[in-house]
Formats: structure tokens, C-alpha cells, sequence
């Protein structure tokens, strides 16, 4: 960024944190380790549970409400993970309660990320953040941060093979 004095830092930081939480909005990936709640109505037929977001490191905790909001707690060695897969997924593989409750009668809470810190992000990842935080320093002001379509072409090209399409 060419910076020589710390007056900027405080931009700086927010960016690096916009740029982040916008790789991961784009991605679908959470860049480091994140506690996540998938919360669904009811089991998925035939076990399978895609995750919106990955990777997926594991399942941490698994409960079940029912009617009167009771809560009936799943162990986690009732779930497969897929944590190879680029759409993670979870697989129920054990007998499982069915929720009493209409609404959010499940609660999976899963670990995902690449790891605990910055350096488990492929590297990809970590530089079109880094590269995202400087365009929007650069043209601070100029250019709305919202949106993809107002990126460097450099930042989609290095986002592009980790983003997640569905047809």
C-alpha cells in the first residue's frame, strides 16, 4: 500500500476485515476456524445434509427439540463427515430422534474453516483478500465495496476455482 505512518491503520484493519468476510461471501468458505449452526426443520430424506458453507472440519454437537422445546442431545458419532468434498456435507448414519417442533427442531453445530490461523488459507485466497484490501484503499470512496462486479479481475480470477456453482 506504499503506507509510511500509522494514521491509515484503522482503515486498513476494517478493509482487511471487510475483504475477508467478503473472499468468504463469495466463496462460500470460511477462511479460518468458525463455529457454525446449521438449524433445520426436519432430517433430510435419506440422511444427507449438504452445508451452505464449507470446509468442513467436524460436527462438535447435535440436538433435537421436541414439542414442548425439550432438547434430546445427538451424538456426534451418529454423523459421517465429508470433509473432502468441495459442497461439505454431513451424512446421519445412526438412529436419530424425529424434532417434536415444526420450526428448528434441529440444531447441528459444526467447526469449519482451514484452520486456526491465516497461514492453513491457501495462498490463492489470502492474496486476492490482500489484493481486494488494497483496491478498495487505493479507491477509497470511488467505487461502492458491495458486489464482485466492482473487483479487480485479478481478485475473481484467484477467486473463481473456489467458489462453488450450482446448476
Amino acid at each position: 500500500l506504499k503506507i509510511d505512518g500509522p494514521e491509515d491503520d484503522t482503515v486498513i484493519n476494517a478493509l482487511i476485515v471487510s475483504a475477508r468476510l467478503a473472499v468468504e461471501a463469495a466463496t462460500k468458505r470460511a477462511l479460518i476456524t468458525q463455529g457454525w449452526r446449521l438449524v433445520l426443520d426436519q432430517w433430510r430424506q435419506g440422511g444427507l445434509i449438504r452445508l451452505p458453507i464449507g470446509p468442513l472440519q467436524s460436527v462438535t454437537a447435535a440436538r433435537v427439540f421436541d414439542a414442548a422445546g425439550a432438547v434430546t442431545t445427538v451424538p456426534v458419532s451418529t454423523f459421517l463427515v465429508d470433509n473432502s468434498s468441495r459442497s461439505p456435507r454431513v451424512i446421519v448414519a445412526g438412529a436419530v430422534p424425529t424434532p417434536g417442533r415444526v420450526i428448528a427442531g434441529i440444531e447441528i453445530d459444526c467447526t469449519l474453516g482451514y484452520g486456526a490461523s491465516g497461514s492453513a488459507v491457501p495462498e490463492p485466497l489470502r492474496l486476492a483478500l490482500r489484493l481486494l484490501a488494497a483496491f478498495w484503499f487505493e479507491n477509497r470512496g470511488d467505487i461502492p465495496l458491495s458486489g464482485a462486479a466492482n473487483w479487480p479481475d485479478s481478485v475473481v480470477t484467484l477467486l473463481n476455482p473456489y467458489s462453488t456453482r450450482r446448476l
